[in-house]
């Protein structure tokens, strides 16, 4: 996919397909401009003229999309013939029912549309995406990168660029580019020399979406304990010496900070693979292919996953972000613990983030 917006023929092509038997007139860019749209296509049905302010993204994020709506509201209707849409080159079919939501109209390059008004009603789905992604810009939601974001939920607004890069070991110019890349997405905002963040829970939702890709590396194991909170006993009685190398996540970790749903794995992330022989050794566990009440796994998130780790009841516990990205689409009543992990921890951290 090009990184630029849709280009010009393009966005016509588009139109055309919509209303085969109209003539689309794309107006000169200067017109376009004056009007605050990319493009004002000009479709004539019959012996009415309809108007097209397009406002075009190559990629649009979930704030994208709420921004866009809040836009559009202010500028429908100032114009009975004039209508805004939205193109891209390719709207997921979850972004597609997002637009529709909001009541935007869109189309895509694609083929899928939603114009729906008092003289047209367009409402097509169902078309694949035909562009290959290009690995062009930086992605936030990477391991390293996701540093930048963890730092500026968990440490507030307000810190410029050099202090974020030292909180997180990076360098400034690498947090520069994922701050460019944050703002491009319309989740990020600058406050004189700081950072702020915005619109934080649909940066969730997006995070959301590349997260669940990721695949962990496990090894399942046997302790000879009556229960997951038997489990978890022990990890506090034996395992103190090594409780910087391991953090509780998923249910168990939950568990100690918003306890919810009873469960019988205990599951814990490992910084390595020796660091997890040397927890299953304390614990006098055994590996086993089924039967286990402890899992260890060395996540996708190998570095930033261990980013805001506390101990909670002298145990080591991932932070809420961590806790919900994990539980967000866990089978057994994970999305249920996540959203009581959003409602009583990070939605606070998150508006605190985004006060500035």
């Amino acid at each position: 996919m090009s990184k630029g917006s849709p280009a010009s023929a393009d966005v016509l092509s588009a139109v055309q397909h919509l209303f085969p038997s109209a003539r689309v007139d794309v107006a000169k860019a200067a017109q376009a401009t004056a009007r605050r749209a990319d493009y004002v296509l000009a479709v004539a049905l019959g012996g009415q003229r309809l108007d097209l302010l397009v406002e075009s993204k190559s990629v649009i994020s979930e704030a994208g999309l709420r921004d866009a709506a809040e836009r559009f509201r202010a500028r429908q209707g100032l114009e009975p013939s004039e209508w805004w849409v939205l193109a891209a080159p390719f709207f997921s079919p979850s972004r597609q029912d997002v637009l529709r939501g909001l009541g935007v109209p869109f189309f895509d390059l694609a083929g899928n549309a939603w114009l729906v008004g008092d003289a047209v009603h367009v409402d097509r789905r169902g078309f694949a995406n035909p562009f290959v992604e290009e690995r062009g810009s930086r992605n936030p939601f990477s391991d390293k990168a996701s540093l930048v974001l963890r730092a500026l939920i968990e440490g507030g607004p307000r810190r410029g660029i050099r202090a974020i890069a030292g909180e997180v070991d990076l360098s400034p110019g690498y947090v520069s580019k994922v701050v460019q890349e944050l703002e491009r997405r319309g989740y990020a905002a600058r406050l004189g020399d700081g950072i702020a963040l915005r619109r934080g829970e649909e940066l969730l939702v997006d995070w959301a979406a590349a997260y669940r890709r990721g695949v962990v590396a496990a090894r399942e194991y046997f302790v000879p304990a009556s229960g997951a909170a038997a489990v978890i006993e022990a990890l506090r009685r034996g395992c103190g010496e090594i409780r910087d190398e391991y953090a509780l996540t998923l249910q168990a970790g939950a568990r100690l900070v918003h306890p919810l749903a009873e469960f019988d794995s205990v599951d814990a992330y490992v910084r390595s693979g020796e660091a997890g022989d040397a927890l299953a050794e304390a614990l006098g566990a055994r590996e086993v292919e089924r039967g286990a009440n402890l899992r260890l796994s060395e996540p996708y998130y190998r570095v930033s996953a261990f980013y805001g780790v506390r101990i909670v009841q002298e145990l080591p516990v991932v932070s809420d972000l961590q806790l919900w990205l994990d539980l967000y689409d866990y089978p057994l009543r994970g999305r249920e613990q996540a959203e009581r992990i959003l409602e009583r921890g990070l939605r606070p951290q998150l508006e605190r983030a985004e006060r500035g």
